[in-house]
């Protein structure tokens, strides 16, 4: 056991490492402690800064939006009476054609109207061609008739010169 007395370490024996150094002194310890709590309350500090400013801007982005979201409701508010607007007046010209349909002639008449236009038209056609056939009628008597009252002066010149030889 006195090999393993001799590998003990004894506690006057120096230290290797960082508590080489030795026991700090009370005033070190205070001055550590003092350093500790100012950096502490700086961080505080920097955290309260942060904070406000975090929170003054989104204040300004809150009152900012809000602003945007009046300005589209206000839009959209306008752009909703301009839409009944043309709604209504939409409604009254709706009302004005079916008031025009109504007073319309029905399809079934409107179809037996155009069979008589029709048969007009086409007894307008023949009346015409039978015209033009009149007419070249009439023109071959008058052409006629004006030979003949022609014909007698020639025939009474004519005669007259038989008779006197």
């Amino acid at each position: 056991m006195e090999g393993s007395s001799a590998a003990t370490v004894s506690p006057q024996a120096p230290k290797s490492g960082p508590a080489a150094a030795g026991p700090d002194t009370r005033d070190e310890l205070k001055a550590l402690r003092r350093w500790v709590l100012v950096a502490g309350i700086w961080a505080v500090a920097a955290t309260v800064v942060a904070l406000i400013a975090l929170l003054d801007s989104s204040k300004g982005d809150v009152e900012q939006r809000a602003s945007d979201a009046q300005q589209r409701a206000g839009e959209v508010e306008k752009r909703a009476v301009k839409l009944d607007r043309d709604q209504k007046g939409l409604a009254t010209r709706i009302d004005e054609v079916e008031s025009r349909l109504g007073s319309l002639a029905p399809l079934s008449d409107v179809s037996k109207l155009q069979d008589r236009v029709g048969r007009v038209e086409e007894n307008a056609s023949k009346a015409s061609d039978k015209v033009g056939s009149s007419s070249n009628k009439v023109k071959s008597l008058e052409d006629r008739v004006a030979a003949l009252e022609n014909a007698p002066d020639s025939a009474a010149t004519t005669g007259e010169s038989d008779k006197k030889p």
